[in-house]
């Protein structure tokens, strides 16, 4: 059977279907499931890199490591009370404690390293920090206090102290008010305050503040310092000094600016309570 040619109208029919077959497979986007993979044989054997600077191949380095540094400082330790002094030769990282055993072993005269505490510009040393923590430098000078001695507790039982009571008359026939104290092992005693007693004035001269003056030292921090040094001196725990010293910044407050209390704290470095000033 012979085949057919399709007329011309017939023709023009079906290359309009196929444009726009086509046409309508274009709108829709070709979407590959999640374990896709592109077929070796589709994929390309090499990327093509334009104009991309290379690298050039890492030289052979010296993997050893480097010798640690143990860099000597000389540190001189100076005493008020006594007055004394001590020059130590020490390393970088050595921590605060060995410090004070150097000092205890540079001299006969020095104390045992136990009763040492070591400051430097009003702020005591954390034995178990090293010296490198601090701005300690080659010819720095250390503040040395002793810590006051801990004495052992008295077992022996204090003999009664008697208070002879003193008798004074009521004038003018107002009664006499008596205070009664009760403390351990001592029997009650009535104390009689008369009217004489209670209207009497303070005797001798009252201290008078020059404000200037008084405002002047208490918003020093180098005043501050000093105090705080006094505190750890008296202290055996550091924690005891700073508490002792907040105190006193506390009842000072009312006569500083929120300024100048974060100075002295900041230069005495003392944080209060959560971090604030």
């Amino acid at each position: 059977m012979a085949e057919s040619r399709l007329s011309a109208d017939r023709l023009n029919e079906e290359r309009a279907f196929i444009r726009r077959y086509t046409e309508g497979l274009t709108s829709h986007k070709v979407e590959y499931p999640a374990d896709f993979s592109t077929p070796l044989e589709h994929r390309p054997r090499k990327v093509t890199v334009v104009q991309v600077p290379i690298a050039d191949a890492p030289e052979v380095m010296d993997v050893d490591p480097a010798p640690v540094s143990h860099d000597t400082i000389q540190i001189t330790v100076k005493s008020l009370k006594p007055p004394l002094s001590f020059a130590i030769t020490a390393s970088t990282t050595d921590p605060i404690s060995h410090l004070k055993k150097l000092v205890a072993k540079s001299a006969a005269t020095a104390p045992p390293a136990d009763s040492q505490r070591l400051l430097l510009k009003g702020k005591a040393l954390v034995d178990s920090k090293l010296v490198k923590e601090y701005p300690i430098v080659d010819g720095s000078v250390l503040t040395l206090m002793l810590k006051p001695p801990t004495s052992a507790p008295s077992t022996s039982t204090p003999a009664p102290v008697s208070c002879p009571p003193i008798a004074t008359g009521s004038p003018g026939g107002l009664p006499a008010l008596t205070i009664t104290t009760e403390t351990d092992n001592i029997p009650n005693e009535a104390v009689p305050v008369t009217e004489a007693d209670i209207d009497t004035a303070p005797t001798g001269p009252q201290p008078q503040v020059s404000s200037a003056e008084f405002h002047r030292t208490i918003s020093d921090p180098k005043y501050w310092q000093r105090l705080h040094a006094l505190c750890v001196s008296e202290f055996t725990f550091e924690d005891d000094a700073d508490a002792a010293w907040e105190t006193f910044l506390i009842s000072m407050k009312g006569r500083l600016s929120a300024g100048e209390a974060a100075k002295i704290r900041d230069v005495v470095g003392v944080r209060g309570m959560g971090g604030g000033a």
